[in-house]
C-alpha cells in the first residue's frame, strides 16, 4: 500500500467513525453521495435510505419551498464556501440548530465535482445563548424601569423640598413673631424663651435637611445631563476649600499635610469640590479632642484613575459601620450637627461620574478615604 492510498484510507475512515458531526459528501446537483455515522446519528437517516436523495430533504420545509438548499449551494460556489447558524430537520421531523460549512471540491484539472457538508448540533449553546439575551434584556427594562422611578422620586424630592420650604419659613416667622410679642408684653419667661430657642432649632436642622434633599435630587439631574468637565487644579480648588474650613471651636485648629503627585484633573468642578470639601470638613468635625487634628491629602495615579486620599487622625468608627457608611441620613456620632448626607452625595458623584470611594476606619485611630476618579485619556 502506497503512502497515498493509505492516507485516503486514513482519511475515509476517520471520517466515517467521526459520531459527533454529520460528514457527507454531494455530487455537483446536491445529490449525497456518501454518509457518516455521524451524520446517521445527528439527522436520523440509515446510509441506505439517505444516499441518491438531494440534500434539501435535510432542511426544514419552509426551507426547501423557499429554495433554501439551492441558494446555499450557489453562494458556496460563488465565494468559495457557505457557512452558518440556522436551522435543520431530523428525519422524525424534529428542528435543531446546526452550524453548517458547505464547500465544493474540485477535481486535479480544476473541474467541479461536488461539494462537502459538515453539520454540528449547538442546540444547547443555542438555548444558553437565548437565555443570557433573555436575562440580559430583562436587565435592561428593569434598569430603565430603576431609572423611571428613581427620576420620579428626584422630581417628588424636589417637588416636596420646594413645597415645603414655604410653610417653614412661616413657622419661623411666627415663631419671631411670638417671642417679640411675650417680649413686649413681659411675657417672655426664660424657660419660654428657651423653649422657643429649641423649637427654632429644630426649624434650622429641617431647613438643612430640605437643602440636603434638594442636592441630592440635583445630582441626579447632573448625572443625567452630564456637567460640563474642565481641567481642575486640585492645588487651587484645596487652598479655597481650606479657608473655608473652621475648627469646631472657632479657632483655625487642624493641620493638613499635602502630597499632590497628580495636579491636575477633568472632573466637574463644581461635583469636586463638593467631593473633597465633604471628606475636609468631616476630618476637622469628627477629630478627636485627645489630639491635634491631623489630616494627609494626596493625589497620585493607579491603572488608570486619579486617587485622591484624605486621611485623619480623628475619632473613626467600628468596622461594623463602615458598610453603612454611605447611606443616606447615616450618622455614627450625634456631638456634632450634620444630616448625615454628605457622604452618601459624595459616593453618587463618583460613581455617577464612573469612578468608585473606599473607606476604611478605626475607632480611636481615624479614618482613610480613597475617591478613584477616571483618569483622562
Amino acid at each position: 500500500m502506497d503512502k497515498q492510498e493509505l492516507a485516503e484510507r486514513l482519511q475515509t475512515n476517520f471520517i466515517d467513525q467521526v459520531k459527533d458531526y454529520a460528514i457527507f459528501a454531494m455530487d455537483t446537483k446536491g445529490v449525497i453521495v456518501t454518509w457518516n455515522i455521524g451524520a446517521e446519528r445527528l439527522k436520523g437517516y440509515g446510509e441506505e435510505e439517505i444516499i441518491g436523495q438531494f440534500y434539501g430533504v435535510l432542511f426544514p420545509e419552509t426551507y426547501q419551498q423557499g429554495g433554501k438548499p439551492e441558494e446555499e449551494i450557489a453562494l458556496a460556489l460563488q465565494n468559495g464556501s457557505y457557512e452558518a447558524h440556522d436551522w435543520r430537520r431530523r428525519k422524525d421531523g424534529a428542528y435543531f440548530w446546526a452550524d453548517v460549512t458547505l464547500t465544493p471540491i474540485y477535481g486535479s484539472d480544476g473541474q467541479h465535482i461536488g461539494f462537502t457538508k459538515v453539520t454540528g448540533d449547538i442546540t444547547k449553546q443555542k438555548e444558553i445563548q437565548d437565555e443570557l439575551a433573555q436575562r440580559h434584556n430583562a436587565l435592561k427594562d428593569k434598569n430603565s424601569e430603576l431609572q423611571r422611578i428613581n427620576l420620579d422620586l428626584d422630581n417628588f424630592v424636589y417637588t416636596a423640598s420646594h413645597d415645603l420650604r414655604s410653610p417653614i419659613t412661616n413657622i419661623e416667622g411666627l415663631i419671631q413673631f411670638m417671642k417679640e410679642d411675650l417680649l413686649e408684653t413681659g411675657c417672655l419667661s426664660a424657660e419660654t424663651e428657651h423653649l422657643l430657642e429649641l423649637v427654632i432649632n429644630s426649624v434650622n436642622r429641617f431647613k438643612r435637611t430640605i437643602e440636603d434633599l434638594t442636592e441630592v435630587s440635583k445630582l441626579q439631574k447632573d448625572a443625567t445631563e452630564r456637567l460640563s468637565e474642565e481641567v481642575i487644579d486640585i492645588q487651587e480648588v484645596f487652598q479655597n476649600i481650606k479657608e473655608d474650613l473652621v475648627y469646631p471651636s472657632g479657632r483655625r485648629e487642624f493641620f493638613v499635610k499635602t502630597d499632590f503627585q497628580v495636579h491636575q484633573l477633568k472632573f466637574s468642578r463644581k461635583n469636586f469640590r463638593s467631593v473633597l470639601s465633604n471628606l475636609l470638613s468631616n476630618a476637622v468635625k469628627y477629630r478627636s479632642t485627645e489630639r491635634d487634628c491631623l489630616i494627609d491629602v494626596e493625589t497620585y495615579l493607579e491603572k488608570g484613575f486619579v486617587v485622591l486620599k484624605v486621611k485623619d487622625n480623628g475619632l473613626g468608627m467600628e468596622k461594623d459601620h463602615l458598610g453603612k457608611l454611605f447611606t443616606m441620613f447615616q450618622r455614627f456620632h450625634d456631638h456634632v450637627e450634620g444630616t448625615g448626607i454628605g457622604l452618601f452625595m459624595v459616593k453618587r458623584i463618583v460613581e455617577n461620574a464612573g469612578g468608585r470611594i473606599e473607606a476604611k476606619s478605626e475607632a480611636g485611630v481615624g479614618s482613610e478615604f480613597k475617591v478613584y476618579f477616571p483618569a483622562a485619556l
